[in-house]
């Protein structure tokens, strides 16, 4: 199914994200560099798009991509409707843990994961099959080229899907802060 075109990014760097801790459905607050990217991301907006004319605009509804779009706003005519298909995945609970707890509490499911792999299917939290659901659910849903302040896994699930990648290509996806993922056609740009 062709979609349209989507500008999609990652919130700025979080206290939690510094720290080294999961955040899934939780959330802690940005960071002063979180902060700063957020602006930047509201800069590449306005140099790029000026307008938000002709844009749907979306923003997952917890409160550090809430924090981002605000900081947006200060450069960019941001006004997104929070949906709650853009929510980071559930982690479940691995969820306010970090690295260290999560192997200490759980060591069968850190077990040979690469990477964030262990995010997908944590005890109790979101499979890679539920976060293709709900991506796809949310692509779906598009009407009109749209802007969207989301997580790092959502957000590489749905560009995975857009570019019609496998899960394993899904998962070697990088999810950076303070850039911006242009989905348009079928490719990947990424503005800086």
């Amino acid at each position: 199914m062709p979609y349209p075109r989507i500008i999609i990014m990652r919130h700025g760097e979080t206290e939690w994200n510094l720290a080294g801790r999961t955040q899934g459905h939780l959330n802690s607050p940005l960071t002063e560099k979180g902060r700063a990217q957020a602006e930047k991301l509201g800069k590449i907006l306005n140099r790029e798009l000026g307008t938000t004319d002709g844009y749907a605009q979306m923003v997952s509804p917890l409160g550090r991509t809430m924090e981002t779009a605000d900081y947006i706003k200060k450069h960019f005519p941001l006004d997104p409707t929070p949906s709650d298909l853009l929510k980071e995945i559930d982690l479940g609970k691995l969820s306010g843990l970090d690295r260290s707890e999560i192997k200490l509490a759980f060591p069968d499911h850190m077990a040979g994961k690469p990477d964030y792999d262990w995010y997908f299917g944590a005890p109790d939290g979101e499979t890679m099959n539920d976060m293709r659901e709900r991506a796809t659910t949310w692509l779906e849903s598009l009407g009109a080229p749209t802007i969207a302040v989301s997580h790092g896994q959502i957000g590489k699930v749905i560009r995975g899907i857009y570019l019609g990648l496998i899960d394993e290509q899904i998962l070697r996806l990088k999810e950076p802060q303070g850039v911006i993922h242009v989905l348009d056609n079928g490719v990947e740009t990424i503005w800086t």
